[in-house]
């Protein structure tokens, strides 16, 4: 499973701020690289480098900004760290210079997600098409893709720039925008636009991007078109992990939904009467954070009790999940996580968390929670068993309850347990409960890795 951060700001008054404003509110869905690509009538010039939007866009960016720039986009990007990062930019055209940032996966061999639509775009630019069209065809020529996808385009023989958004049919990645009568934005998500309005932006319009539709921003006036018709499968992980807990994703506040995933837990697996005895009397409910946090809100809800915190995370280390070597990945868990052992010491634990992948992690949490003095420790799991790789991942990804495929949640809770020495429950969620957490269409929420249903072939 991937994501990357992507924004686009259109405004004839720093925009350069804005964009920076609204490329922090992305941060949390890349982390490896970050940058910009500004563009005037006069020019288009990238800023791009490892690390955080904090370390990259730092003292020396205002050097690079200029005032007269007013398309920026950005990305906060968590792959292609190696593969010369994001903004991937071209001047392969005489005519347009251009510079895109995407949030999505292409199928097949290839450098980088990037560098497939680049290319597709170079080549409908070769055959004598004008840089919209020449994007609707790339549009139409991957739809076996996902993506969200941000262009800053400089037209040198019209001597402007446009800003150009787009998104794939399925709408697989959210994609939010808003405008009001000097500006326009695109965003990842929708808590970016919420911090701008609590800096004093107004807005006289914002919503998700329909799938399949492009929007281009020329000379201050935005178009919109429906290139394909909308084939909706939102990956429900950004509800369950992706997306900040403050977003609204298609109309649903993705706080509000794992607040929900906690009380389907404790409805599929009656907890109200398996911990019966124990509260009041050492019970304790904790999320590993951040994404768990909603999780162990909604579960003490159900339950009757009152969350606490118990692990703190060191929010400088990254993500564990994407470490492949599974010693390096329990080293860095230790290093990420430490217990507050009053929390927990002599208690009954349950902790909530989004998901469990390989359960290094989980184990390595449970393990230090067994040293801080807990007595026992469930793990409850906002998220179904994961059988199937994501799109993005390898076939041979490893997952902690692929081999208990056909099995049913209990049985698979408990055997997952069996290969984690320090937790005594794995309780998942369900399908079904997951789904109403979420409240859309069930028609319109991907659940490949769990379900093997696949939007594709639908």
């Amino acid at each position: 499973m991937s994501m990357q951060g992507v924004i686009g700001v259109y405004s004839r008054d720093g925009a350069a701020t804005k964009s920076l404003h609204t490329l922090y509110g992305v941060q949390h869905r890349g982390q490896e690289s970050s940058g910009v690509t500004a563009a005037s009538d006069n020019s288009l010039r990238t800023w791009k480098g490892r690390g955080l939007v904090s370390a990259v866009l730092n003292e020396n960016y205002a050097a690079f900004a200029h005032p007269s720039d007013y398309v920026i986009i950005g990305s906060a990007s968590g792959e292609n760290a190696d593969n010369g990062y994001a903004p991937l930019e071209s001047k392969e055209n005489e005519r347009y210079h251009f510079s895109l940032a995407l949030d999505g996966f292409f199928p097949g061999t290839k450098i980088s997600n990037e560098h497939v639509i680049k290319d597709s775009i170079i080549k409908y630019l070769g055959e004598g098409k004008g840089i919209i069209d020449a994007v609707k065809a790339a549009m139409k020529s991957h739809r076996n893709a996902y993506y969200c996808l941000v262009m800053a385009v400089w037209d040198r023989k019209e001597k402007k720039s446009l800003l150009v958004a787009a998104r794939d049919e399925r709408g697989v990645r959210p994609l939010y925008m808003a405008q009001n009568d000097e500006s326009f934005y695109v965003a990842s998500e929708s808590a970016p636009v919420d911090v701008l309005t609590n800096m004093g932006e107004a807005f006289i319009e914002r919503r998700d991007v329909v799938p399949g539709s492009i929007l281009v921003v020329e000379d201050g006036e935005l178009t919109e078109e429906q290139v394909l018709e909308p084939r909706r499968a939102f990956c429900v992980f950004e509800w369950v992990y992706f997306s900040r807990p403050d977003s609204v994703v298609e109309g649903k506040t993705v706080h509000n939904a794992r607040k929900r995933f906690g009380h389907g837990l404790v409805e599929i697996h009656n907890l109200n009467e398996v911990y019966a005895k124990d509260k009041g009397n050492g019970l304790v409910v904790i999320p590993v954070p951040d994404s768990g946090r909603s999780v162990s809100t909604g579960t003490a809800e159900a339950l009757g009790v009152t969350a606490d915190e118990g692990v703190i995370k060191n929010a400088y280390m990254g993500r564990t999940y994407l470490i492949d070597d599974p010693d390096y990945r329990k080293v860095a868990s230790d290093l990420k996580h430490n217990i507050i052992k009053e929390t927990v010491k002599g208690k009954k634990v349950v902790i909530t968390d989004d998901s469990i992948v390989r359960g290094t992690v989980s184990e390595s949490i449970a393990k230090n929670l067994r040293q801080a003095g807990a007595t026992e420790v469930d793990f409850l799991v906002s998220y179904a068993p994961i059988f199937y790789p994501c799109f993005s991942d390898p076939l041979d990804k490893p997952l902690a309850a692929k081999e208990f495929k056909g099995k049913g949640n209990e049985e698979i809770g408990a055997l997952v347990a069996g290969n984690l020495p320090s937790i005594d429950n794995v309780r998942y969620n369900s399908e079904e409960k997951i789904l109403e957490a979420v409240g859309l269409p069930h028609e319109h929420i991907c659940t490949y890795c769990i379900s093997g249903r696949d939007p594709f072939k639908e």
